[in-house]
Protein backbone atom coordinates (compact mmCIF):
# COMPACT_ATOMS: atom_id res chain seq x y z
CA UNK A 1 0.00 0.00 0.00
CA UNK A 2 1.28 2.91 -1.24
CA UNK A 3 -0.17 5.50 1.71
CA UNK A 4 1.69 3.46 4.24
CA UNK A 5 5.26 3.98 2.77
CA UNK A 6 7.19 6.44 4.73
CA UNK A 7 8.64 8.49 1.86
CA UNK A 8 5.00 9.74 0.95
CA UNK A 9 4.19 10.85 4.46
CA UNK A 10 5.88 14.49 3.91
CA UNK A 11 3.88 15.31 1.02
CA UNK A 12 0.42 13.31 2.36
CA UNK A 13 0.96 15.91 5.20
CA UNK A 14 1.80 18.65 2.98
CA UNK A 15 -1.59 18.23 0.73
CA UNK A 16 -3.68 17.29 3.87
CA UNK A 17 -2.77 20.66 5.74
CA UNK A 18 -3.34 22.45 2.68
CA UNK A 19 -6.50 21.10 1.98
CA UNK A 20 -7.55 20.93 5.51
CA UNK A 21 -6.51 25.12 5.33
CA UNK A 22 -8.23 26.03 2.20
CA UNK A 23 -11.39 24.30 3.54
CA UNK A 24 -10.84 26.44 6.54
CA UNK A 25 -10.43 29.69 4.97
CA UNK A 26 -13.05 28.99 2.44
CA UNK A 27 -15.45 27.88 5.65
CA UNK A 28 -14.50 30.82 7.46
CA UNK A 29 -14.29 33.39 4.56
CA UNK A 30 -17.57 32.17 2.86
CA UNK A 31 -19.79 29.29 4.53
CA UNK A 32 -19.92 30.51 8.01
CA UNK A 33 -20.61 34.39 8.03
CA UNK A 34 -23.50 33.12 5.53
CA UNK A 35 -24.29 30.48 8.19
CA UNK A 36 -24.31 32.97 11.03
CA UNK A 37 -26.03 35.66 9.54
CA UNK A 38 -29.05 33.46 8.40
CA UNK A 39 -29.19 32.19 12.17
CA UNK A 40 -29.11 36.30 13.23
CA UNK A 41 -31.54 37.34 10.49
CA UNK A 42 -33.91 33.74 11.97
CA UNK A 43 -33.21 35.54 15.63
CA UNK A 44 -34.23 38.59 14.60
CA UNK A 45 -37.74 37.50 13.13
CA UNK A 46 -38.38 35.29 15.77
CA UNK A 47 -37.63 38.37 18.35
CA UNK A 48 -40.09 40.19 16.00
CA UNK A 49 -43.07 37.77 15.97
CA UNK A 50 -42.31 37.42 19.98
CA UNK A 51 -42.42 40.98 19.90
CA UNK A 52 -45.65 41.33 18.06
CA UNK A 53 -47.13 38.21 19.63
CA UNK A 54 -46.49 40.10 23.45
CA UNK A 55 -48.27 43.37 21.58
CA UNK A 56 -51.20 41.55 20.51
CA UNK A 57 -51.45 40.09 23.95
CA UNK A 58 -51.35 43.31 25.33
CA UNK A 59 -54.01 44.68 22.43
CA UNK A 60 -56.25 41.65 23.64
CA UNK A 61 -56.34 41.91 27.09
CA UNK A 62 -56.63 45.45 26.87
CA UNK A 63 -59.66 44.70 24.49
CA UNK A 64 -61.00 42.33 26.82
CA UNK A 65 -60.77 44.48 29.78
CA UNK A 66 -62.31 47.46 27.75
CA UNK A 67 -65.02 44.33 26.87
CA UNK A 68 -65.63 43.10 30.28
CA UNK A 69 -65.83 47.53 31.56
CA UNK A 70 -68.71 48.06 28.89
CA UNK A 71 -70.80 44.57 29.92
CA UNK A 72 -70.38 45.73 33.74
CA UNK A 73 -71.52 49.16 33.04
CA UNK A 74 -74.18 47.91 30.51
CA UNK A 75 -75.40 45.60 33.26
CA UNK A 76 -75.40 48.47 35.98
CA UNK A 77 -77.53 51.06 33.67
CA UNK A 78 -79.59 47.87 33.02
CA UNK A 79 -80.34 47.04 36.20
CA UNK A 80 -80.33 51.15 37.49
CA UNK A 81 -83.43 51.57 34.07
CA UNK A 82 -85.06 48.29 35.40
CA UNK A 83 -85.30 49.75 38.84
CA UNK A 84 -86.27 53.11 38.00
CA UNK A 85 -89.46 51.08 35.71
CA UNK A 86 -90.36 49.35 38.34
CA UNK A 87 -90.41 52.68 40.95
CA UNK A 88 -92.59 54.31 37.98
CA UNK A 89 -94.86 51.76 37.94
CA UNK A 90 -95.18 51.00 41.46
CA UNK A 91 -96.14 54.85 41.63
CA UNK A 92 -98.40 54.14 38.35
CA UNK A 93 -100.35 51.35 40.12
CA UNK A 94 -100.32 53.41 43.47
CA UNK A 95 -101.65 56.14 41.42
CA UNK A 96 -104.41 54.22 39.86
CA UNK A 97 -105.47 52.88 42.63
CA UNK A 98 -105.55 55.78 44.48
CA UNK A 99 -107.95 56.70 41.57
CA UNK A 100 -110.18 53.69 41.57
CA UNK A 101 -110.71 53.96 45.08
CA UNK A 102 -111.69 57.54 45.54
CA UNK A 103 -114.48 56.06 42.67
CA UNK A 104 -115.38 53.42 44.48
CA UNK A 105 -115.91 55.42 47.57
CA UNK A 106 -117.99 57.92 44.94
CA UNK A 107 -119.65 55.01 43.31
CA UNK A 108 -120.68 53.60 47.23
CA UNK A 109 -121.82 56.99 48.40
CA UNK A 110 -124.15 57.51 45.33
CA UNK A 111 -125.46 54.22 45.70
CA UNK A 112 -125.90 54.56 48.89
CA UNK A 113 -127.52 58.08 48.70
CA UNK A 114 -129.69 56.27 46.17
CA UNK A 115 -130.92 53.48 48.32
CA UNK A 116 -132.08 55.77 51.08
CA UNK A 117 -133.85 57.29 48.57
CA UNK A 118 -135.20 54.51 47.11
CA UNK A 119 -136.03 53.40 50.76
CA UNK A 120 -137.72 56.77 51.85
CA UNK A 121 -140.29 56.43 48.44
CA UNK A 122 -140.67 52.83 49.16
CA UNK A 123 -141.65 53.41 52.70
CA UNK A 124 -143.78 56.61 50.86
CA UNK A 125 -145.80 54.37 48.88
CA UNK A 126 -146.26 51.38 51.63
CA UNK A 127 -148.01 54.04 53.49
CA UNK A 128 -149.49 55.12 50.79
CA UNK A 129 -151.14 51.50 49.96
CA UNK A 130 -151.50 50.79 53.56
CA UNK A 131 -153.84 53.85 53.45
CA UNK A 132 -155.84 52.77 50.50
CA UNK A 133 -155.83 49.20 51.79
CA UNK A 134 -157.38 50.46 55.39
CA UNK A 135 -160.13 52.43 53.52
CA UNK A 136 -161.09 49.87 51.61
CA UNK A 137 -160.93 46.85 54.32
CA UNK A 138 -163.03 50.04 56.42
CA UNK A 139 -165.63 50.84 53.46
CA UNK A 140 -166.03 46.35 53.26
CA UNK A 141 -167.10 46.48 56.51
CA UNK A 142 -169.20 49.11 56.44
CA UNK A 143 -167.74 51.92 58.15
CA UNK A 144 -167.41 55.76 57.00
CA UNK A 145 -163.93 56.80 56.98
CA UNK A 146 -162.36 59.51 55.05
CA UNK A 147 -158.92 59.82 53.93
CA UNK A 148 -158.55 62.51 55.84
CA UNK A 149 -159.20 60.46 59.01
CA UNK A 150 -156.44 57.57 57.92
CA UNK A 151 -154.13 60.05 57.62
CA UNK A 152 -154.73 61.47 61.34
CA UNK A 153 -154.63 58.49 62.32
CA UNK A 154 -151.33 56.98 60.74
CA UNK A 155 -149.98 60.49 61.56
CA UNK A 156 -150.81 60.17 64.85
CA UNK A 157 -148.96 56.85 65.13
CA UNK A 158 -146.16 58.22 63.65
CA UNK A 159 -145.28 60.98 66.37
Amino acid sequence: MPQLEMSTYATQIFWVLLTFICFWLVMDRFIIPRIADMVEARKRKYDDYILKAEQMNKKALASLQRYEGALAAAKAGAAEQIKQSEDELKAMIAEKENIINLELKKTIADNEAKLNHDKVESIAKIEEISKIAAQTVALRLGLDISAADIDKVSEGKGK
